[in-house]
Formats: C-alpha cells, sequence, structure tokens
C-alpha cells in the first residue's frame, strides 16, 4: 500500500525511514547501492552499436556502469546530473551489490566482484521477485503463486 505523508504525516507511521535516489546500504562488510531509474530503455534509445541479441542487453548495461564507475553513463542531454550532487551517482570504491530498480525484465549479472541486479517488474512478470542472501553472496529468484 502507498502511504501518503502529506495526508497522514510521518510521524504516525512506526518504523518508516525514508532514503535517497540512490540509496546506499552497508550491511556488515558489503557495500550495496539501490538506484531507480529505466536505464536500459534510454541506454538502448541512444546507443551506438545495439546488441547483437537481446539477452545481452543486461550486460551491456553492467559493464557500462561498472567501466565507467557511475550510476548515470549516459551523455548529459539524455540523462541530465545535478552537479552539485554528481558524487552521489559515482560508484567508486566498485560496491559488492547494485540493485538497478529497472523496469525491465529481471536479471542478474557477476562481473568484476560485482553483483548487478535488476528485480524487474513485479506486476508485469507474474509477481516474481529477487531475494538477496549477503551470507552467500547469491541471488534467489522468488515468485508468488496465484
Amino acid at each position: 500500500a502507498v502511504v501518503s505523508t502529506q495526508s497522514t504525516g510521518t510521524k504516525r507511521i512506526a518504523h518508516l525511514h525514508m532514503c535517497s535516489n540512490p540509496a546506499r546500504v552497508q550491511y556488515c562488510t558489503q557495500n550495496m547501492v539501490l538506484f531507480r531509474e529505466n536505464l536500459i530503455n534510454k541506454m538502448c534509445r541512444h546507443c551506438i552499436r545495439f546488441p547483437n541479441r537481446s539477452e545481452e542487453l543486461h550486460v551491456h548495461l553492467a559493464k557500462s556502469i561498472l567501466s565507467q564507475a557511475h550510476l548515470a553513463p549516459l551523455p548529459l542531454h539524455v540523462l541530465p546530473v545535478y552537479w552539485s550532487y554528481d558524487y552521489a551517482l559515482r560508484l567508486y570504491p566498485i560496491p559488492d551489490v547494485v540493485v538497478v530498480a529497472d523496469k525491465y525484465d529481471a536479471f542478474s549479472v557477476n562481473a568484476t566482484d560485482s553483483l548487478i541486479m535488476n528485480p524487474g517488474s513485479f506486476p508485469k512478470s507474474n509477481f516474481s521477485f529477487k531475494v538477496y542472501m549477503p551470507a552467500q553472496r547469491k541471488v534467489e529468484n522468488c515468485e508468488i503463486n496465484t
């Protein structure tokens, strides 16, 4: 359920924590970055060389993010960046997990000791989601049976 903070106020909701986009989480020794942006759609519209197979789109996204060490690996006219807060989009040092919450299909890619994953659209994927287990550093695909 979506909670409107204007009508109820944040003081009435117990254990509610608002976070920024991107959000950084440190769990024990692991650094995680959560980012909500439709990057694959924007990258497909503005790519120079389209991948041979559509299954490779998520690999290209992961390599672009990690090689540039930035969450906005596109030109400024495509994905404008407010310079005062550009440091929040940088990925240095490279985190252990990057969650790109995109509308694209769910995926998980291991690259350069980092896990890049997208849980996908919950209603469009038959109510499937991903569970990250930090102790094993593994991602498990889950689904709600209807």
